[in-house]
């Protein structure tokens, strides 16, 4: 067993000696060595579909970010390692939109014994959305034709096909910024069509270019006709209006803009066209000032000349009917104050008035506010003739005194006592005097004077 472990021990100090050996030996003659590269890209994998790597400006990143490696492996690995051998890469993957710090790996493309440094070890990654939008094409011109001649409206297309709108792409933080897209195009002093393939340009609403967006087609072709103007006229805009502002209300002014507008065409359209008018504004119901933009309508055989408004402002200004209305109506009368003791009867008990008010004051009168009253405080039996009050809402009077009613007051009907006369004997009435007639009940019994026989009531 000795001899075994001393063997062994043995075989183990050899090997070690020999590994130590071959090390030195290496390094002494095939030392490690270093060597630096700089500004390598780095690949990008595991980014999601639809997101879009910017930079801090929120612009698509048009080159890959960058790192410095450096390399440590024996003098004749160096010797033979090429750029292509190292793949610096970060991985993306899971991560949305937004700022991200991600480690930089760094692998070879063959089997090499080498070790490698990256500097920075981290990179600062930003995530956008990529989005597309549809946005309206505009048409810009510059500069004006000579006179006697007449530039139309511009005809936008691509590949043959009449081009309204287009498509802007890009990270979401860019693309809602875009408002329109448009061309520009230089007519001055051309008398004959402009027709060019123009590049199309987002802006934004203050018509300021928008970068880091595609947009497609990118060129389109513009065709600005471009012919001689037989006549031009300048004519007033004459605004058009319907209908009727609510009850009490009245149209105070009309304004319109622009005021004059410049016609084209022939000479027998343009000697006909006196002025353009407006489409229809509507006033039915209104009870305050509004404003419209309404199109403008050319007569008959000219248009517009280019560069006029297709539209005007048309503000209507609605007022009140201040000036007063009179208007007749009935109205009920009432007696008031009547004494204690005493009845009273009207003649008649409704009375027509004249009342005066605008319009709107007139309307809103309630047969309440229209009650007429006739006091008779203080006074006694007898017939009057009065004349009523009323007491009418602010803004409205009587143009003329209210016509007199008759109040006749009186006592309540009193009855009067009835003779009686006691005796056991009746009296026998001679033969042929007719029987008297009970008078009728609430009849006055008749009282006889001294020395006189009372008559009874009835037929003789």
């Amino acid at each position: 067993m000795d001899i075994l472990n001393t063997s062994a021990l043995r075989f183990l100090l050899a090997l070690i000696l020999a590994f130590t050996l071959w090390v030195f030996v290496s390094y002494t003659q095939n030392p490690d060595r270093s060597i630096e590269y700089e500004n390598i890209p780095v690949d990008i994998q595991g980014l999601a579909p639809g997101l879009i790597v910017i930079d801090k400006e929120g612009l698509p990143r048009a080159q890959r970010p960058e790192v410095d490696l450096t390399v440590l492996a024996d003098e004749e690995t160096v010797k033979n390692v090429r750029i292509s051998d190292l793949r610096p890469f970060i991985d993306l993957t899971g991560r949305g939109p937004g700022e991200h710090n991600v480690p930089v790996n760094v692998v070879t493309t063959r089997s090499l014994r080498l070790r490698t440094t990256v500097e920075p070890e981290y990179l600062v990654i930003r995530l956008d959305q990529e989005i597309t939008q549809t946005v309206a094409l505009t048409v810009e011109t510059s500069g004006f034709v000579p006179f006697g001649f007449e530039a139309r409206a511009p005809q936008v297309t691509s590949r043959g096909q009449p081009l309204t709108a287009v498509t802007v792409r890009g990270p979401q933080g860019r693309v809602t910024r875009v408002a329109a897209v448009r061309a520009r195009v230089d007519i001055d002093r051309l008398t004959a069509n402009y027709n060019s393939p123009r590049t199309l340009e987002p802006v934004d609403a203050n018509g300021q270019p928008v970068a880091g967006v595609t947009v497609e087609p990118a060129v389109a072709d513009v065709l600005v006709p471009i012919v001689p103007s037989v006549g031009l006229k300048r004519v007033p805009v004459v605004p058009s209006i319907t209908g009727f502002p609510a009850s009490g209300y009245l149209i105070a002014s009309v304004e319109v803009s622009p005021l004059l507008v410049t016609l084209t065409g022939s000479s027998g359209p343009l000697d006909d066209a006196e002025n353009v008018p407006t489409a229809d504004v509507d006033v039915t119901g209104a009870t305050q000032t509004f404003t419209r933009s309404v199109a403008l309508i050319a007569p008959r055989g000219t248009q517009l000349r280019f560069g006029e408004p297709t539209e005007a402002i048309v503000t209507v200004r609605i007022a009140p009917i201040n000036r007063p209305f009179q208007v007749t109506i009935p109205a009920s009368v009432q007696v008031t104050g009547i004494s204690d003791g005493l009845l009273a009867s009207l003649s008649p008990n409704v009375v027509s008035i004249t009342v005066a008010g605008a319009a709107a004051q007139l309307e809103a009168l309630s047969t309440a506010q229209l009650l007429g009253v006739v006091n008779v405080r203080g006074l006694g039996p007898g017939t009057y003739e009065l004349e009523p009050t009323f007491t009418l809402p602010e803004g409205v009077t009587l143009t003329a005194p209210a016509p007199r009613v008759f109040v006749t007051l009186r006592l309540p009907p009193t009855t009067a006592p009835t003779l009686t006369i006691e005796s056991d004997v009746q009296p026998t009435a001679p033969p042929g005097t007719p029987t008297p007639t009970p008078a009728p009940p609430g009849a006055p019994a008749l009282t006889p004077t001294p020395g006189e026989t009372p008559t009874p009531t009835g037929t003789p």
